[in-house]
């Protein structure tokens, strides 16, 4: 008997009484067409999401579509835009940007970008999708909310393959890096916005992963967007060592699942090579994950692989890629941390930031104690806020932790 399930555009072929056994078919990528104008979609039209057939000619970060929402104190909009695969081919991404309610000053808006901690791999899993949608309980779309300025313009993409199509490449550094840089790109062309050329970058968690990626890719794939700074918090960047500790730490045993997935998503010798490790439980966990984000209470108990990932090829290697901070950026780094987060451990951001002063680059690492993992985020949005500010400003002068 054989059981087909489907993970977004992720198809695994198992049989049952041979757990693990699985191949997958590689998505064929969508037909692109003639360049078209930006679209304005009604609030609350749910045709956003549809994916272009054919997706538009055009370049990475030309804005496809966007639409208002609602929101009390600013202005708020659902950006769809073009991007490219890891493969490279032409995909489409969502994302959210929010500006304030006011003119903007001379010279234009500055531009956040902000990456989010990980969220699942169902499009409802998107924060873009669900910050207005109260039945889904997702922390994503509050982290959104948090970032908000009457200073500057913030754009939070949901990540490839979340509200767009495909599977969503959790903690690859390519993808999640052009996918912020053309979110920026893509808020720029908002009609309704002027946003300035002075580009700053934050991330949390998986976001911090992505902040830096976008921070090492941005010379060569959005030149014209120059980042200022990057401030990060509790940043995922120790790929391998978060899929070793999250094995044993309570609440965080489907972490490895979901690196293996955002990691097989990429290629079809990944993919093959998770279904020879796939358990029956991670292959039900995977099923459940189509209707529920990361967070949710699935009664779904492991094992969920039946190898250390760190041992299988091509995750080893793949893991180790996609290890960031080994480039040095042009702006500075500001690294928070909590001493007491039992998600990602305080170790992986020492270990970041001896990476970074390897490079060359001028970082700063704040431990902080007693702070949990989700408390973090608070710190984030306020002293790292106010870093980024000060270094755009040119009132603070950015410090090293290094040597």
């Amino acid at each position: 008997m054989i059981i087909r399930r489907r993970l977004g555009g992720l198809v695994l072929l198992g049989a049952c009484a041979l757990p693990g056994a699985a191949i997958a078919a590689a998505p064929t990528s969508p037909e692109t067409a003639t360049p078209a104008l930006p679209q304005e979609f009604a609030s609350g039209d749910p045709a956003f999401y549809e994916v272009p057939n054919p997706i538009p000619a055009g370049e990475h970060g030309d804005l496809v579509r966007w639409q208002v929402v609602a929101s009390s104190f600013t202005n708020r909009y659902r950006i769809m835009y073009l991007s490219e695969t890891v493969a490279g081919a032409p995909t489409v991404v969502t994302g959210l940007v929010e500006a304030p309610d006011d003119l903007a000053p001379f010279g234009g808006w500055r531009l956040l970008l902000y990456g989010h901690s990980a969220t699942g791999f169902g499009d409802h899993c998107a924060p873009s999708s669900a910050i207005d949608d109260p039945s889904v309980d997702l922390d994503g779309a509050d982290e959104f909310e948090r970032f908000g300025s009457d200073s500057w313009v913030v754009v939070s993409t949901d990540y490839e393959g979340l509200g767009g199509p495909g599977i969503h490449p959790l903690l690859v550094g390519v993808s999640a890096g052009r996918s912020m840089l053309d979110a920026g790109r893509a808020a720029r062309q908002l009609p309704t916005l002027y946003v300035g050329p002075t580009t700053l970058v934050a991330g949390f968690e998986e976001g911090g992963h992505a902040a830096l990626w976008a921070g090492e890719l941005a010379p060569a794939w959005t030149p014209e967007q120059s980042i200022v700074a990057t401030a990060v918090a509790a940043p995922a960047t120790e790929v391998a060592a978060l899929a070793t500790s999250a094995a044993s730490q309570p609440g965080s045993e489907y972490l490895p699942l979901a690196i293996a997935t955002g990691l097989a998503s990429t290629g079809p010798e990944a993919l093959v090579a998770l279904g020879t490790i796939l358990t029956p439980a991670g292959s039900e966990l995977l099923s459940q994950w189509d209707g529920a984000c990361f967070g949710a209470d699935l009664t779904v108990p492991g094992p969920y692989l039946s190898a250390d990932l760190t041992t299988v090829e091509p995750f080893a290697s793949s893991m180790a890629e996609n290890t960031a901070g080994s480039v040095a950026t042009a702006g500075p780094v500001l690294i928070i941390h909590g001493d007491a987060d039992a998600r990602v451990p305080v170790e992986h951001s020492a270990a970041l930031l001896a990476r970074l002063c390897a490079a060359g680059q001028v970082a700063e690492r704040r431990v902080l104690a007693g702070t949990t993992h989700g408390s973090v985020l608070s710190d984030l949005s306020s002293s790292g806020v106010d870093w980024l500010t000060g270094v755009a400003d040119g009132t603070a002068t950015p410090v090293s932790s290094c040597g």
